[in-house]
């Protein structure tokens, strides 16, 4: 397999000459990175055929079918690993999720419970029920009525030689058996599901892994007051740029798996 030649951007939080030690100095920096292909790893977090949130499930859908299709297909062709990430629920609807999994996962052995804090107050059960946010009905329902139907979109359908993966600890065997140690993600939504998973950019950049998000294969769920902007998706990105990794466009990875 070949040598993947990706350039990436990243956020300097500190100006490269003698300028002042502040914000306002600080800037964007690009390089160069130079990957083995079978070291590499596509991860799609949460690429759903519905969603309660219409808005974000146009967009999401859009960029499903022009940026990570066509990035998945590419992967396939140059060697790099397919991993869908769809939730633990819904990971178990695909066949490929087993080929990782322990005995526990598949025979859904209990998990050991935290000790703290307590169960009733993690559960926000009896005196403190108080510190439930109030839920929105119609989304109560849908999750009650939609939630179990929910799929990966029909354009990032799972391959028989891609991957499925329902946790944080799947991937991370997947990753050591595979030798994977470059993660490129794309996926919904930016600001949650992305960096917050246990498979996500956060906890895999903790676990060592290096972690490319593809800045136009995601967008974030945005607040009434942010979306004209696309703020929220915005600032995850650059979260991603300051403290996580680094970022690409899909039209320089496609480049670049070609090459």
């Amino acid at each position: 397999m070949s040598d993947i030649k990706l350039p990436v951007r990243y956020y300097r939080l500190g100006p490269p000459g003698d300028e002042d030690y502040v914000e306002a100095n600080f800037d964007f920096a690009t390089k160069q990175l130079t990957m083995p292909a079978e070291q590499i790893g596509l991860v799609l977090v949460d690429c759903w055929h519905i969603h309660p949130y219409l808005s974000h499930l146009e967009r999401g859908e859009k960029i499903c079918e022009q940026v990570l299709a066509p990035v998945a297909e590419a992967c396939r062709k140059a060697g790099i690993a397919v991993i869908h990430a769809p939730s633990s629920g819904q990971a178990k609807l695909y066949p490929q999720w087993t080929k990782y999994a322990t005995d526990a996962e598949l025979f859904d052995a209990d998990a050991k419970e935290a000790d703290w804090p307590p169960p009733e107050f993690r559960k926000r059960e009896g005196k403190h029920a108080q510190f439930v946010r109030d839920e929105v009905l119609r989304l109560k329902r849908w999750r009650e009525e939609e939630l179990p139907k929910r799929r990966i979109v029909d354009c990032l359908e799972p391959q028989p030689d891609d991957l499925v993966i329902a946790t944080g600890e799947q991937l991370h065997r997947l990753c050591r058996h595979r030798g994977i140690v470059h993660l490129v993600y794309g996926g919904f939504a930016a600001n949650m599901c992305v960096p917050g998973r246990d498979y996500g950019t956060r906890a895999f950049s903790s676990r060592g892994s290096n972690i490319i998000l593809l800045r136009d294969g995601t967008t974030a769920i945005e607040a009434a007051h942010t979306l004209d902007g696309m703020w929220l998706t915005e600032a995850a990105i650059l979260d991603t740029e300051m403290v996580i990794g680094f970022t690409a466009t899909s039209a320089d990875f496609l480049a670049a798996c070609a090459l």
